[in-house]
């Protein structure tokens, strides 16, 4: 098919159009592959896929969408389309991940957390916990804050991440320091002091990447 002399800007697209390369657009910064025609179709409330296989179509001749007809997701984004992304969607889940063996699950809720909080690590590594408990207040952490969590079961000294307590059943948020079989978790709150435990009693579950809070 021959290319257009005169470049279509977006803001002259069809409105069905912007909404469909948008919708793609998040789709795939979501789950890093194209969507289908029925997942397009079902996300916008679109009557049928021919509809939007029309506007697809009319996409791709503009130059903004690139389609690989060999393979059920074959949409993709043109390259000089392409933005770097601000931020990328990890599991929200209601309890802290305990069970190394097992990977998050990547269904249900999500929460947009920046992408810089990834520090070159796999999403796939991360994920978001709502607070539901008044145990993390020396932690500055209120019900309802939103934590940031990379699951991993060691920290290094000095660094801030969620702990099980197991004696107590108890999840705290701490900065840990080591001192032979001694760990030493302090508070983020300086009026605290610091609680000393044998390794074996406390289970690291995540380092913590950032809070997120809404007012």
């Amino acid at each position: 098919m021959a290319k257009r002399n005169k470049p279509i800007y977006f803001e002259e697209l069809h409105s069905q159009q912007r909404r469909i390369f948008n919708f793609i657009k998040r789709f795939m910064h979501q789950h890093s592959y194209g969507p289908t025609m029925r997942e397009i179709m079902t996300g916008l409330g679109i009557t049928s896929t021919s509809v939007v296989d029309y506007h697809v179509n009319r996409l791709v001749e503009a130059g903004f969408l690139e389609k690989v007809h060999s393979i059920s997701r074959g949409l993709r984004i043109s390259d000089h389309y392409l933005e770097p992304p601000t931020s990328v969607s990890v599991p929200m889940l209601n309890e802290v991940v305990t069970n190394f063996a097992e990977r998050v699950p990547c269904y249900g809720r999500r929460h947009e957390i920046p992408v810089e909080w990834l520090k070159g690590r796999a999403a796939e590594d991360v994920y978001a916990l709502q607070v539901n408990t008044h145990l993390m207040y020396d932690a500055m952490v209120n019900d309802g804050d939103v934590v940031v969590l990379r699951r991993q079961n060691r920290l290094n000294d000095g660094e801030i991440g969620m702990v099980v307590l197991s004696a107590k059943n108890e999840t705290r948020i701490r900065r840990l320091k080591y001192e032979g079989e001694w760990v030493y978790l302090e508070p983020l709150m300086s009026v605290m002091q610091p609680l000393r435990y044998r390794r074996d009693e406390v289970q690291v579950v995540g380092k913590v990447l950032g809070l997120m809070r809404q007012f």
